[in-house]
């Protein structure tokens, strides 16, 4: 029998650790700075930001994260990534020209305006200290603000007339990315008279427009597209404190109330300013109690802009996704077998479950006008 002979010595496997976590935070010492900023007001952020952004910045001399942006696009290039914002510097849209309907004025010969994006600066400034005190249990919204119904009926829209088409975005964080898109997509061939465009970026939210700013970075992702109906699925990353202008405020303090509404209110004018229509699906509610707490006063705040905004439509998924009085429930009956309606994380939709939600809004989006009378559109 041979003897047993060792490979490395435990200096070499220090050594080769600690190889490979340098050449990690070297690479992506961007990625970390953004984490970092995404973490909610406490100990951990009050360490992990100074020690980042002093890495960041340390490395951004070297250009690493311009040359590690060409190789994601390399990759998204040869189809190893679905990151909807390389693939729509790959892929730019065609121009969309609204089909004129009955009674409509033409429009085509309109340009589409696209904000300019304000330069970012390449060397991030170091945020105000935030407090190390530990922040308080999320609570109910301490305004008059209405509870969203657990059940709603979508309104009435225009049908559409023979050989027209609609183009429909799926826009939001990763309540979208996850479940929803790839439910829609798989139904797409389905409704030919849709076309849909991916227009959402998983890991952002409103509440923190430091580390992903929509009113930026929409309109870039849009482009020269005029979609017709914009379904909107954002705000699970957005219960958490944030600093706005050196202040600190605790989530759904009066402050932080008042701020994230302003911003719910800017990104709905923003996804309206081309004429759509918005759709804004509510958060499903949450397995974990506290979390869930959270996402009832993210959704309260929504509901209200929504609901006080003409042409957005408030969809509850509640009634859809949770139980019969609107709670988590983990599994479900989708085509008359039980299946699993959320992801692992009990936060996500399952391609089951999205596939409940996506049964209703489809058949709605693509109603076409009845053929049997002799001016089958006269409603519009």
């Amino acid at each position: 029998m041979k003897p047993y002979r060792r490979f490395s010595t435990l200096p070499q496997l220090t050594l080769s650790l600690a190889t490979f976590v340098a050449l990690i935070l070297v690479l992506e010492s961007g990625g970390l700075y953004d984490w970092a900023q995404r973490l909610d007001l406490g100990p951990e952020r009050t360490i992990a930001l100074p020690t980042f952004t002093l890495l960041h910045r340390a490395l951004t001399p070297l250009r690493i994260e311009k040359q590690r942006t060409h190789a994601l696009i390399a990759l998204a290039r040869i189809g190893w990534s679905d990151d909807p914002a390389l693939l729509a510097t790959l892929n730019p849209p065609t121009p969309i020209i609204p089909i004129t309907k009955a009674g409509a004025p033409d429009l085509s010969h309109l340009e589409i305006e696209v904000p300019t994006a304000t330069p970012i600066s390449t060397n991030p400034t170091p945020q105000p200290p935030t407090p190390t005190t530990p922040i308080p249990k999320p609570r109910p919204i301490p305004l008059n603000l209405t509870e969203p119904p657990i059940f709603t009926k979508l309104p009435s829209i225009p049908a559409m007339e023979s050989g027209e088409t609609r183009t429909i975005a799926m826009a939001g964080d990763s309540m979208m990315a996850v479940g929803l898109s790839s439910a829609m997509m798989r139904e797409a061939p389905r409704y030919p008279a849709l076309t849909f465009l991916s227009l959402f970026k998983s890991g952002t939210g409103l509440a923190r427009p430091d580390v992903f700013n929509w009113q930026l970075e929409y309109p870039a992702m849009l482009k020269q597209s005029r979609p017709d109906f914009i379904i909107v699925a954002i705000g699970a990353n957005d219960g958490q404190g944030f600093v706005d202008n050196g202040t600190v405020y605790p989530f759904v303090s009066p402050g932080w109330q008042r701020i994230y509404q302003h911003r719910v209110e800017a990104y709905l004018d923003m996804l309206q300013s081309h004429g759509a229509t918005v759709i804004w699906l509510g958060l499903p509610p949450m397995k974990d109690e506290t979390f869930d707490a959270r996402i009832d006063a993210i959704n309260r705040i929504d509901y209200d802009v929504v609901t006080s905004t003409p042409h957005a439509i408030w969809f509850s998924t509640a009634g859809v996704i949770g139980d019969t009085t609107g709670h988590f429930r983990d599994f479900g009956e989708v085509h008359g077998h039980t299946e699993k309606l959320r992801q692992s994380d009990g936060i996500h939709l399952s391609d089951d479950g999205a596939a409940l939600i996506v049964a209703k809004l489809l058949p709605w989006l693509s109603a076409q006008c009845a053929t049997q009378t002799e001016n089958p559109c006269a409603a519009h």
